[in-house]
């Protein structure tokens, strides 16, 4: 399953290690945040919304692709920078590459996601729950071809690391973000695909399925595939 990107974007790589870590490490923000579980409608649609875009925003020894600004947030995507073309803190050989950001209003790093490793693209795609207005964003992942994607939740300006969305559409015209549907109730928040067919662990297995009410569903503890 081979779903190139252009051409460019093969060029945004430094030279790194191995695949993408699917567990999110942070030193910068050490509180974690459960969702409210009380007084959630059963399935509650998360709607896809693009936020306002930065585009004067520095960060000292920062490389930043994508800024934005959301609900007094500040949500940014990029890699730390490499000297000499060598990995230097605050990466390391097991967490470094592109990963999210969140700053406050001092533009200070409260919280920074694992680093995605050799990932040429890691792409936040943001959803929000009218009802409680927490936010899911979901990073697509891609080397040549997509392989899935990080999902986060933003609550009340903290963000949890959900887990990793290891999956893809069947269809090279289409991407993970492309075919997602994410609902919430008392019971989790599930991620299911508007598509036919899937492949899991794309890139790695590519084991192709049909869809039959295939979901990921996050418990309030932690996140599992079901198929």
């Amino acid at each position: 399953m081979k779903k190139l990107l252009p051409a460019l974007a093969l060029l945004t790589l430094a030279s790194c290690k191995e695949d993408p870590k699917k567990e999110n490490k942070t030193s910068v923000q050490k509180e974690t945040v459960a969702p409210t579980k009380t007084g959630v409608i059963e399935d509650v649609s998360y709607t896809e919304f693009k936020p306002e875009k930065i585009s004067d925003l520095k960060i000292k020894g920062f490389d930043i692709e994508q800024a934005f600004s959301v609900e007094g947030n500040k949500i940014v995507s990029g890699n730390f920078q490499f000297t000499d073309g060598k990995i230097t803190l605050p990466d390391t050989e097991e967490d470094f590459g592109k990963r999210l950001l969140l700053l406050n209003h001092k533009n200070e790093i409260i919280f920074q996601s694992q680093g995605s490793g050799e990932a040429y693209l890691y792409e936040p795609y943001f959803y929000k729950n009218s009802q409680n207005g927490n936010m899911i964003i979901v990073c697509q992942l891609a080397y040549e071809y997509f392989f899935g994607g990080d999902a986060y939740l933003l609550e009340k300006g903290k963000i949890k690391y959900l887990g990793n969305l290891d999956i893809e559409p069947d269809n090279e015209e289409k991407k993970l973000t492309d075919i997602l549907r994410i609902k919430e109730s008392k019971d989790g928040i599930t991620f299911t695909f508007d598509a036919d067919s899937l492949v899991l662990k794309p890139g790695s297995e590519d084991i192709t399925i049909k869809n039959k009410d295939v979901k990921y569903v996050y418990d309030y503890k932690s996140l599992k595939l079901y198929k």
